[in-house]
């Protein structure tokens, strides 16, 4: 169990830098737009790495002008419905796609 936490915190740490890294700005969208997005992506990725229900580790979490997208694979339907709960109840999130594949 507290190999699982320490594990799922170095995830989070990971997934903190990357998406950090991440936020050079493009030519079709603004540096806070951009931000926003890297943001919201993480902050999802986050809330699916810790709820203990839903298999965050196989769920891909894409954010465009705060339309998330979840793709990946889930154990059970339920699951799925979870994962997108949970996207949308991040600030700043318009939409949720959920792509995700029960396997």
């Amino acid at each position: 169990m507290e190999n699982s936490m320490r594990y799922k915190g170095f995830l989070l740490c990971v997934f903190l830098t990357v998406g950090m890294l991440g936020c050079a700005p493009s030519p079709e969208k603004s540096a806070g737009t951009h931000v926003d997005d890297a943001w919201i992506t993480t902050k999802v990725k986050s809330k699916l790495l810790a709820d203990p229900e839903v298999s965050g580790l196989d769920i891909e979490v894409e954010t465009h002008e705060g339309v998330v997208q979840l793709s990946g694979f889930v154990d059970t339907w339920e699951q799925a419905r979870e994962a997108e709960d949970l996207a949308q109840s991040v600030k700043g999130v318009r939409e949720v796609n959920n792509k995700l594949s029960v396997r």
